[in-house]
């Protein structure tokens, strides 16, 4: 018979092993979400001087407009300039969007010991405050 009693043990270890392991592949990095906050405008600007200030964008959208203090490492390029970054005082990051490479930066910043970060809720786009 092909599932017998006695066959048990023989295949039904491997579906537990291989179901956890898979649980483990589905969660791995879903850890970060509580050290990376989204912070509104005000929040933000009264918080921002107590961190790093980050913008991402382009340099060009940099250079013509930019939230007063803040440095510039386009996109992934703040990875190639860590050397620069504290990795004992908060991360405060910005770019046109929430979403989409700030995540992923944000997300890559908590892995390498930077923490917290916090992103410009609604981005750049929507800052209500002088820019220089």
């Amino acid at each position: 018979m092909f599932l017998a009693t006695t066959d048990f043990m023989s295949w039904a270890i491997p579906i537990a092993v291989g179901l956890f392991i898979g649980y483990l592949i589905a969660t791995r990095g879903k850890g970060n979400k509580d050290k990376i906050m989204s912070m509104e405008a005000e929040e933000f600007r009264a918080n921002m001087r107590k961190g790093q200030l980050i913008d991402i964008r382009k340099v060009e959208a940099f250079e013509n407009e930019r939230i007063n203090g803040s440095r510039n490492f386009p996109g992934r390029d703040v990875f190639a300039n860590l050397f620069k970054l504290r990795n004992d005082q908060a991360v405060f990051l910005y770019a046109n969007k929430d979403r989409g490479t700030i995540r992923t930066v944000a997300n890559k910043l908590v892995k390498k010991g930077y923490m917290p970060v916090y992103i410009l809720k609604g981005g750049f786009d929507t800052w209500p405050y002088n820019k220089k």
